[in-house]
């Protein structure tokens, strides 16, 4: 049930994230210098951090609980994460 939620939670998480050339009223998100994007929804206080590690695997970061997942391409083709 855990892994349902948190899917479900990543899922809306990726699709705020990575259409960062849109935005959202409330929604603020920025890069830095070194490509690490931060999300910040005021209304919701939802704080979204997407990076990459060394392998080029996506890793998102919820600031407000410091529960993490790292997301990658399989050989199939589908984007998952764990």
């Amino acid at each position: 049930m855990n892994k349902i939620i948190g899917f479900m939670f990543l899922s809306a998480m990726i699709y705020m994230v990575i259409p960062a050339l849109t935005s959202e009223a409330g929604m603020r998100c920025t890069t830095d210098f070194f490509g690490k994007t931060r999300c910040t929804d005021y209304e919701s206080g939802l704080d979204v951090t997407q990076d990459q590690d060394f392998f080029g695997d996506d890793v998102y970061r919820d600031n407000n609980t410091g529960q993490t997942w790292k997301c990658r391409t399989d050989f199939f083709g589908d984007y998952v994460c764990d």
